[in-house]
């Protein structure tokens, strides 16, 4: 499989992470110390204490994607492991984060992190979990459809403006849960899912539709100015 990964967006969110969440723990301290050295100025402590907090979780949600190992973009690299040059995925490229050109068409990868089980049913997608002694043991997906939605007219729209020629190309949706033991029944969806383990099976079953050649893949790399260091 045909490997296209954006290092300098990772790096950079990489870094940028790392720095909103040390940044806003720094301002959620020096928040502390004028409470307990010039508590007149209250309002001022209270201020750095919310934007240190909010910083600090965009910061560690941020290097939690960008900076853990293995990243989101390995974790479906290592699925997909083994799947010929007839295929090539692009992480962070192309108006998503992860798009797969295959034989059997254009698709944009959806990576949930849902553990447990997920399933559809009447006309939405639940996810149960373990029993809990507090709160609910399941909840409304509400947010994946409309992800999917946004996610391929996202991708979409980035093909058409580089290469309007082959706008009649359809982007698909696909959800991959990447947590271990997540069990999922995708029966009567509208969307397409499976788990991580059993991605690559599931793509090579699927029959064959108008996709991109290796020529217009080379188009593509051209179209998006995507350099030989970015490419694995």
């Amino acid at each position: 499989m045909q490997l296209y990964r954006n290092e300098r967006l990772i790096k950079r969110n990489k870094f940028l992470g790392r720095l909103m969440m040390f940044g806003g723990l720094g301002a959620s301290f020096a928040a502390v110390i004028i409470v307990f050295l010039q508590p007149e100025l209250l309002s001022l402590a209270f201020g750095l204490m919310l934007a240190g907090g909010l910083f600090s979780q965009l910061g560690t949600a941020i290097h939690n994607r960008f900076g853990r190992t293995p990243r989101i973009d390995q974790v479906l690299d290592d699925s997909l492991k083994g799947l010929g040059d007839n295929y090539a995925m692009f992480h962070y490229y192309l108006g998503t984060n992860h798009a797969l050109f295959t034989p059997a068409g254009v698709f944009a990868l959806l990576p949930r992190d849902e553990q447990g089980e997920v399933r559809y049913e009447s006309d939405q997608w639940i996810h149960k979990r373990a029993k809990r002694r507090f709160g609910r043991s399941q909840k409304l997906l509400k947010d994946l459809e409309r992800n999917a939605a946004r996610e391929t007219k996202s991708m979409k729209q980035a093909l058409t403006k580089k290469l309007p020629d082959l706008s009649e190309i359809h982007v698909n949706p696909l959800l991959v849960f990447i947590a271990s033991g997540t069990t999922i029944n995708s029966d009567g969806s509208p969307i397409p899912a499976a788990h991580r383990k059993k991605l690559k099976s599931y793509i090579r079953r699927l029959e064959r539709q108008k996709s991109f050649s290796a020529e217009e893949i080379l188009q593509l790399v051209s179209a998006f100015n995507i350099i030989p260091e970015d490419m694995d």
